[in-house]
C-alpha cells in the first residue's frame, strides 16, 4: 500500500542528515498557525481539540494543481465524485458535498471567507485570489449550521500587502491546453489599504485516458476574475470587499463510456460572489465585533441535443445571499465567548427552452441562526463548548412547466459541540472531541408538491434533518522539525433522507414522496506527517520535505436494512477502505523547487449502472484501488522570471473517480511567470 514515492520519502530521512549536511534550526511549522474556520476567532492551531487542515498560498504556488479540485485531491485524502465538464464533490469522513453541486442538499460545507460559497461543486472556485485553504475535519454545525456533518472547507481570500507586485504566466500543454494568468498585489500607507487583482483564462480539447483511448467530448474552456480591497481608515477597525467572476463555456458532457451513443451534449456555466465585511475591536482585544454580507449567482445550462427542437436547454439558477455577525468579549480572566447571528437566503430557480420540461420546483430557503461557543484556557489545558439554534422557512413556488401546489414550512434545529486538549509536555498534546452535524431537508423534499406527466412528486413535512454524532479522540506532536498528527473518529449518522415513499393524495396513490431512513456508522483512523529540517553545504541551502496523510475506515456500515438488502452490501458505496495522500518536496537556494506527490484511493464499493439488463444492475460491485504520480520542476533563472514543467499521472495510469468517465492520462505542462 506504501507507494514507491513515499517509501523513498523514508528511506531518505532514514540517514543521518549530519553525515552529509549542517542541519539548521528547523522553520515553524503549521501547529504554530492561527486559523479562524474553527471557531470564528483567530485561534492557534495547536490549542484546538479538533482536526484542522491549513493550505497555504506557498502550498498552493508549488503544487502541479490547476483547479481547487486537483488541489484538494492532493491534500485531502478522500473519495471525489469527479466527472468531465467541471462537476466534482468532496468527501471528508464519510459525508460528501452535493454532487449536482446544490449547496442545500451537501453533507460538507464549502464556504468562502466564512460564507457559504452558494454551491457543493468545487470545481467552479477559482483558486488565483485565493491566501488558504482551511479544512476542519469533524461537524462544525455549531459554527456553520447546515451541511457541516462530515467537515467544512472554507477558502480565504488574498489580501493585497507590501510593494506593487505585478505578475503574468503563460502555460502550454497536452491536449491543445493553453493557460494565461496576471495579477496585481499592493499595499498602500503602511498597508491599512490592500489591493490584489487576478485573472485566468483556459482551454482544453477532448484529452486521452490512460489506455490511450481519446474521450470524446471532454473539451473545457473558462475564464476567472477576481479582486478584494482592504481599507483600514482607523486602528483596529478594518473594512474587506472582495469579488470574483467565474464563466465555462462550450464544456463537453461525455456520456459514460460504456453508453453506446456519442454525446454532444455541453453545459454553459456562470458565477459571481460578492461580500463585505466589518471587523472591530476596542483597544487593547479585549472586546471585538464582526459583521458581513456576501452574494452569489450560480447558474448553469445543460444543452441536449432532440430530433425536433435541435438543442433543448435546462438552466439552474441559484441564488444565495447572507450574514455573518459576532461579537466576542471575555469571560472573567481564563476564556471568551462569542456570540453570533446568522442569516441565510437561497432561491433556486430552473426553466427550459423549449418551455414545458421543467423537472425540479422553484424555491426558497430563509435560515435564521442564534450561536454562542466558550474557549476556556486552565493551563495546559484548553476547552470548547458551543450551542447553536437554527429556524427554517421554506417555500415550494408556482413553476412555468409545472402544476405545482406551493407551500411553506417552518421547523428548528438544535446543535451542539464541547472539547479539550491537553498539553502533555511542550511538543505533544491531546484531544478528545463530541459535536453533532446535520443536513437540512430541501423544499422539494419538505414542502407543497408538484406534478408533470411523468411523475408526481410530494413533499413530506414531517421530515426530520439528517443529523450526525461523531466522537474523536487524538494526539499531536511538533518535534525537531517533524509534525504529526494521529487520531480515531467514531460517527453515527441517522434520518438519512431518500425518496420514492408511495403516498396518497386525495385519493390518487401514484404520489411519491420523501421520507427518513436509519443512515449508517463510520468510524476510522487518521493521521498526518511533514517533516521539515533546512540543510546547509558549501554555503547552499536545501530543503527537503516529505509529507503525508491518510484516512483507514474502520467501519462503513448501513445501518438501514432495506437499503442494504436492495444494494446487495451492507458497506457505504463510495468511501474507499483506505486513502493515502503524500509526497516530496525540494527546495535548493530558492532557486530550484520539485514536488513529487502520490494519491492512492483504496478499494471501495459503487453501484453498476453499465447494463440495465445486467443482474447486478443498481447493486453493489467492487470498484478496485488506483495510484496516481505527478511532478512540478521548477527554476528560477533570473531574478524576475520562472519557468517550469509539471507532468500530472506520470506513470498514465487509466482511472476513474466514476463509473465509466475516465480521467486524462499524462499529461505535460509547460510554462513561464513573471513577477515584477
Amino acid at each position: 500500500m506504501f507507494k514507491p514515492i513515499l517509501l523513498l520519502s523514508v528511506f531518505i530521512f532514514s540517514l543521518p542528515a549530519s553525515m552529509l549536511f549542517a542541519v539548521e534550526k528547523p522553520e515553524a511549522t503549521k501547529l504554530d498557525e492561527i486559523v479562524v474556520t474553527a471557531t470564528r476567532l483567530e485561534s492557534p492551531l495547536k490549542e484546538l481539540p479538533v482536526t484542522v487542515t491549513v493550505i497555504s498560498r506557498k502550498d498552493i504556488e508549488q503544487s502541479r494543481s490547476q483547479n481547487l479540485t486537483e488541489l484538494l485531491t492532493e491534500k485531502l485524502p478522500g473519495h471525489y465524485h469527479k466527472y468531465p465538464g467541471a462537476l466534482s464533490s468532496v468527501e471528508i469522513r464519510g459525508f460528501r458535498s452535493d454532487t449536482t453541486g446544490a449547496d442545500i442538499k451537501g453533507r460538507v460545507a464549502i464556504l468562502i471567507d466564512g460564507h457559504r460559497a452558494g454551491t457543493g461543486n468545487i470545481s467552479v472556485i477559482p483558486l488565483e485570489n485565493v491566501e488558504r485553504i482551511e479544512i476542519v475535519r469533524g461537524p462544525g454545525s455549531v459554527i456553520y449550521g447546515s451541511a457541516a456533518m462530515g467537515g467544512v472547507i472554507n477558502i480565504i481570500t488574498r489580501r493585497g500587502k507590501g510593494k506593487t507586485s505585478v505578475n503574468a504566466g503563460i502555460e502550454y500543454g497536452s491536449w491543445e491546453q493553453v493557460k494565461k494568468t496576471a495579477g496585481l498585489s499592493s499595499g498602500f500607507s503602511d498597508d491599512r489599504i490592500g489591493i490584489s487583482l487576478t485573472a485566468r483564462n483556459f482551454k482544453m480539447q477532448d484529452y486521452v485516458s490512460g489506455d490511450g483511448e481519446k474521450f470524446e467530448n471532454t473539451r473545457y474552456n473558462d475564464e476567472a476574475y477576481a479582486m478584494s480591497l482592504l481599507a483600514t481608515p482607523f486602528p483596529n477597525h478594518s473594512f474587506f470587499a472582495t469579488g470574483h467572476f467565474y464563466r465555462g463555456w462550450d464544456v463537453g458532457l461525455p456520456n459514460p463510456t460504456y453508453d453506446a451513443l456519442k454525446s454532444v451534449d455541453y453545459k454553459d456555466a456562470k458565477r459571481g460572489y460578492g461580500s463585505i465585511a466589518y471587523d472591530g475591536k476596542i483597544s487593547g482585544g479585549d472586546i471585538g465585533w464582526h459583521l458581513s454580507y456576501n452574494n452569489v449567482y450560480d447558474r448553469s445550462t445543460w444543452n441536449f441535443p432532440t430530433a425536433s427542437w435541435g438543442y433543448y436547454s435546462s438552466t439552474t439558477e441559484t441564488s444565495t445571499q447572507g450574514i455573518r455577525s459576532h461579537i466576542t468579549f471575555p469571560t472573567f480572566s481564563f476564556g471568551k465567548l462569542l456570540v453570533g447571528f446568522d442569516w441565510d437566503n437561497i432561491a433556486v430557480t430552473g426553466f427550459t427552452k423549449p418551455s414545458g420540461f421543467v423537472y425540479n420546483p422553484n424555491s426558497s430557503y430563509d435560515n435564521y441562526a442564534v450561536l454562542a461557543e466558550e474557549k476556556i484556557d486552565l493551563g495546559k489545558v484548553s476547552f470548547l463548548l458551543g450551542l447553536r439554534y437554527d429556524y427554517f422557512k421554506e417555500n415550494i413556488k408556482t413553476t412555468e412547466g409545472l402544476t405545482v401546489v406551493p407551500k411553506e414550512e417552518k421547523f428548528d434545529h438544535l446543535s451542539w459541540r464541547t472539547g479539550a486538549k491537553y498539553f502533555m509536555i511542550d511538543w505533544l498534546s491531546a484531544r478528545a472531541a463530541v459535536g453533532t452535524g446535520f443536513r437540512v431537508p430541501a423544499a422539494d423534499e419538505l414542502a407543497g408538491r408538484y406534478r408533470d406527466t411523468m411523475s408526481r412528486i410530494a413533499g413530506n413535512p414531517n421530515l426530520k434533518p439528517e443529523s450526525s454524532i461523531t466522537y474523536e479522540v487524538g494526539l499531536d506532536s511538533e518535534y525537531a522539525g517533524l509534525t504529526t498528527a494521529l487520531g480515531f473518529f467514531h460517527t453515527k449518522y441517522s434520518d438519512r433522507i431518500t425518496g420514492g415513499f408511495r403516498t396518497c393524495i386525495d385519493g390518487d396513490c401514484t404520489w411519491r414522496t420523501y421520507g427518513n431512513v436509519d443512515g449508517g456508522t463510520l468510524s476510522g483512523i487518521e493521521g498526518s506527517l511533514e517533516y521539515k529540517a533546512p540543510l546547509s553545504w558549501q554555503g547552499n541551502k536545501l530543503v527537503i520535505t516529505p509529507f503525508a496523510d491518510f484516512i483507514y475506515y474502520t467501519q462503513r456500515k448501513i445501518d438501514d436494512k432495506n437499503y442494504a438488502r436492495t444494494l446487495g452490501s451492507e458497506v457505504l458505496p463510495y468511501i474507499s477502505k483506505y486513502n493515502l495522500t503524500g509526497g516530496l518536496r525540494l527546495g535548493l537556494n530558492e532557486i530550484v523547487n520539485l514536488q513529487l506527490t502520490s494519491v492512492y484511493n483504496g478499494p471501495q464499493i459503487i453501484q453498476d449502472w453499465r447494463d440495465w439488463a445486467s443482474p447486478t444492475y443498481g447493486m453493489a460491485i467492487d470498484k478496485k484501488e488506483f495510484t496516481t504520480y505527478a511532478a512540478r520542476l521548477s527554476v528560477k533563472p533570473m531574478k524576475h522570471f520562472t519557468v517550469y514543467l509539471t507532468v500530472d499521472n506520470l506513470t498514465n495510469e487509466f482511472y476513474e473517480f466514476v463509473q465509466g468517465f475516465p480521467m486524462p492520462g499524462r499529461a505535460v505542462r509547460l510554462g513561464i511567470e513573471g513577477n515584477f
